[in-house]
This record gives structure tokens, sequence and C-alpha cells, in this order.
């Protein structure tokens, strides 16, 4: 019953309307995202279909590389049936996007679908979606692969802490609570990648929000959150990738929101779409050469 309560919740905010139309029309919206905001009506990424092969691979000696951390934004989830098969996550296509201005470093991402900030250390609840996370932790991969290819390693992205949220709004718990922790683990997560790769530049994501037509005072909620990422950031002297502004305007309503998330999929992920755009903005802050 909880299942099925939980998606007419759903299907009734993706009924309500995303973006531009007539008053009464039934333009799709997009349901909250676990990476995005604070909501209970998201639907369980364990309910959403698999066959998305993981980016990348490993680290190869004498080849510079990047690794990206992550959850299921990083690792390109999609409820798409005509993406199965193939990867278009922000990641891969950021790699196409270094290697055209003449950053041809290959791709290792360790991201995870329902990572959190607090199982990045322990495991990962779908690690059945990433084999080399069987008997794992995606920090203990991350850290290993850093310590046994160091001199090739380019660029670090982190993109976590969207499950955070999404699991402290169904426990009730409040946006401090959820800031707090945040704070200290994902200062953490961040601190000790820079401790194992010296000198590295590090770029941290901060959330979107898809939920921000059919509800916006989730919007300021996201925006507290977002600076203290920004902060976080700031305090590692890490860049920042402004994910909100990729795929969200400042206020809504958001008349393209669902060009950049999958709402005809009822999906909170992005589209390709919204993955070229998260790509942008992750390279916008990448130094060059």
């Amino acid at each position: 019953m909880a299942a099925a309560r939980l998606l007419v919740l759903v299907l009734a905010a993706l009924l309500a309307g995303c973006g531009s139309g007539a008053p009464g029309s039934a333009n799709p919206m997009a349901p909250p995202h676990p990476s995005a905001t604070p909501s209970s009506t998201a639907p369980s990424e364990a309910a959403l279909p698999t066959g998305i092969p993981v980016a990348g691979g490993p680290p190869v000696n004498g080849k510079p590389w990047f690794l990206a951390v992550g959850d299921s934004v990083t690792f390109g989830t999609s409820a798409d049936p005509a993406r199965a098969g193939h990867n278009d996550s922000w990641p891969v296509q950021l790699q196409a996007l270094l290697a055209a201005r003449g950053q041809r470093w290959q791709l290792v991402d360790t991201a995870c679908p329902g990572e959190t900030t607090v199982t990045y250390s322990s495991r990962c609840p779908r690690r059945d979606q990433v084999p080399f996370l069987a008997d794992a932790s995606q920090r203990q991969v991350a850290l290993a692969a850093v310590s046994a290819h160091r001199a090739d390693l380019r660029l670090i992205l982190v993109d976590l802490g969207s499950n955070d949220l999404l699991r402290a709004q169904r426990a009730g718990s409040s946006v401090d609570q959820v800031a707090n922790t945040l704070r200290v683990n994902l200062t953490t997560i961040v601190g000790d990648l820079e401790a194992a790769a010296p000198g590295v530049p590090v770029v941290v994501a901060n959330y979107y929000d898809p939920l921000e037509n059919a509800a916006p005072k989730t919007v300021p909620q996201l925006q507290l959150v977002n600076r203290l990422v920004a902060s976080i950031a700031a305090g590692a002297h890490a860049a920042l990738a402004d994910f909100f502004a990729a795929i969200n305007t400042p206020s809504a309503p958001d008349p393209d929101l669902c060009l950049y998330v999958d709402c005809a999929h009822l999906d909170v992920h992005p589209t390709v779409a919204g993955h070229a755009r998260l790509a942008r903005a992750a390279l916008a802050v990448i130094p060059p050469g």
C-alpha cells in the first residue's frame, strides 16, 4: 500500500504541470530528485530499471585519467528504455568535452546508485549495479585507484550528498540536521581525496531541484544546502560545479525543467540533455591545459 500511495503522489506531481502552458494543461512536471531536494514523494532507486553499464574503466599506467565519485546522477541511472545498454552520464560527456580542448583523460567512474555520504565509506545500497563495489566501499576503491595511479591523475570530481537530503526528508529531519551531517561527511570525503592526491584539482558539485515547479518552497531550502556545499568547496580550495544553475531557474516556474529532467518516464534523473548541461557546468570550472 505504501508503494502504491507513493506512486499516486508521484503521478499527481507529474500531472500538476511542468513548464509553460495554458491553465489546466497536463504538461508533466518532474518529481523530486534524490540529489536535488528533500522530498518524501521521490520514487525509490530500487524501483528504477537497471541496464546502464558502468562508465569509464580502471586507470591504466602512463595514461592521464580523472576520477568521478558520486551517486546515481554521476553513475548515469535512467528509466528511459532507449538508454539501456549505454551510458550518457555527465562524466562521460565531460570526457568528450575535455578531449575536445586537448585534455585527453580517461574517465574512472566509481559512482554508485543510492550512495550517501555515509554509505560512501561502508557499502553502497545498489552495489549490485557496480561489480567492483561488491566487496568494497566506493571510498576504498577510489582511494586505491588514486594510490596506485597518482602520477597520472589529473582531476577529481565529487557529487555526493543528494541521497542524504532525500533520506533526511523521509525521516522527518530538518534542513539544519541534514546540513550538519553533510558538513561533516562531505568535508571528510573531499579532505581524504585531497590528502591522497595533493595538488590535483578537485571539483565539488551542488544539487539541482526538479521539484521547482510543483513545490517552489523547496528552492530556498535547497539554496541553503547549496550555500553550505559552496562553503565546503571553498574551505577545501576546491572548485564548485553549479548543477543547480545548470538545470534550474532562480525562481519558479521553470519552463524548461522537463527538457533536462526525464519527466516523460516519471524519472527524477537527468535526460541526456540534462547530463550535457551538468558536464558543461563541470567543464567551466576545470583548469585548462
